[in-house]
């Protein structure tokens, strides 16, 4: 009896562990997408039965890439290595790499196939499938051909890929992330390359320093970010980032928030809503300094409470609360927090102005940003801020940060007489008063 050994890595195993009829993995370059696939495929068609259901030649395990050329040239060596040929002791009898198929000793076929020729992925039942680099293919390859030729035999499948801003690949991670409607069953799995304990740290360290590497490229292949980037209305390079408060003489404190709903929802569940975001801000003739945004999904005596402490963290601060409902639901508490501290601030309804968000955000701080006035004080909450910036206009991404700092431009004063020289007038002609 040939016996087939696996030897996975504890990300995989995790992966391999998991009893999720779909899985969906976004990981860092050099992960071991295609490494665990194979492996995947290999048991695939060793069983002979699956879910009750017994398996024959007519229930294909088929691994698809974005096109033909990059299945073979991904898959063909992988599998010839992993499984071995008969004759030297391995699990393959045959193969025919021009239809793209390798047969094993249970007399079932691993199917190589491109996702650019979908008419090539009509016409038999699949028992399992993984579809590698998902987001270059179009979503029909899946909704309209694969999910369908699963039934039969309730078979499974295996999303893997690096993410490509958001796309068809994110919303299905998003998916799965949440278990959201029509999404039961599946589990979503998240990867930086780091996470390949086969890779040198070093390595990984020196493709992030390498100048020709913009932050958006490093967050997406090597840290397996949803980062889209594709508008560019605030770049992520435009924001500087100090490690404590400067001593600027001056300036005013703004705390402003912009408020998303009370109800907290399922842990799991919590990519998609959007949060509460309270941005602190120093500004002065200098520019602006972030000093703090916290968020998160809070009820209401949490959210009240949340302002409460960023106010009496700065003395002297003025407080913006974008006016409407949410706003008239937070103001008891307030009142009753302030009270109980002993901290008084009036809180000044914001508007949108009959503006569109996303223009209000850019008129606010795009030109601050370019010209480097807007500095971030280094906290936790800098690479979230910083993503939600670079996907701004995204109808798949968040903006809540950006926004309620953009409530500054609506607040702020500053006061330039300190840098201006006066001079007393003095008339050159007694007569005509010049």
């Amino acid at each position: 009896m040939t016996e087939f050994r696996v030897s996975l890595h504890p990300g995989q195993t995790e992966i391999y562990n998991s009893p999720a009829r779909f899985k969906v993995v976004a990981a860092g370059r050099r992960f071991g997408k295609s490494h665990f696939a194979a492996y995947m495929l290999i048991i695939a068609a060793l069983r002979d039965e699956h879910k009750g259901h017994r398996l024959t030649a007519e229930n294909g395990v088929y691994y698809v890439a974005p096109t033909f050329d990059q299945a073979k040239r991904v898959m063909w060596p992988k599998i010839r290595a992993l499984a071995g040929y008969k004759t030297q002791g391995g699990l393959i009898t045959n193969e025919n790499i021009n239809d793209g198929w390798i047969e094993l000793l249970s007399g079932r076929r691993i199917y190589i196939k491109g996702a650019d020729n979908p008419e090539t992925l009509r016409g038999m039942g699949y028992h399992y499938v993984v579809l590698d680099e998902y987001a270059d293919m179009k979503p029909s390859v899946w909704e309209e051909i694969i999910d369908p030729a699963l039934m039969d035999v309730e078979g499974d499948a295996l999303f893997i890929g690096t993410p490509k801003g958001k796309n068809h690949f994110y919303q299905i991670f998003l998916g799965a992330t949440e278990q959201s409607q029509g999404f039961e069953g599946w589990e979503a799995f998240h990867y930086k390359s780091l996470d390949n304990p086969f890779i040198p740290r070093s390595e990984i360290e020196r493709l992030v320093k390498k100048s020709r590497k913009s932050l958006e490229t490093v967050r997406q292949e090597l840290e397996a970010s949803f980062i889209s980037g594709a508008f560019k209305y605030l770049k992520p390079e435009w924001f500087k980032i100090v490690k404590k408060e400067p001593n600027y003489p001056g300036g005013s404190i703004y705390v402003t928030v912009d408020l998303a709903g009370y109800s907290k929802p399922e842990p799991r569940k919590t990519l998609r809503s959007d949060e509460t975001v309270v941005a602190i801000t120093w500004v002065g003739p200098e520019g602006w300094v972030v000093l703090d945004i916290l968020h998160g999904h809070w009820e209401v005596r949490e959210t009240a409470l949340n302002i409460i402490r960023a106010c009496g963290k700065y003395p002297g601060c003025r407080l913006g609360i974008e006016k409407g409902a949410l706003m008239n639901a937070v103001l008891p508490y307030l009142e009753d927090y302030m009270r109980e501290f002993r901290r008084y601030i009036t809180p000044e309804p914001l508007s949108h102005g009959n503006a569109k968000k996303i223009d209000r955000i850019i008129w606010a701080l795009q030109g601050r940003a370019q010209r480097s006035h807007i500095t971030l004080i280094e906290g936790d909450w800098n690479q979230r801020f910083l993503d939600q910036c670079a996907d701004l206009g995204d109808p798949l991404s968040h903006d809540d940060m950006p926004d309620a700092l953009s409530y500054v431009d609506q607040m702020a004063t500053v006061s330039y007489v300190e840098d201006i020289d006066v001079v007393e007038w003095e008339a050159l002609d007694l007569v005509s008063g010049y």
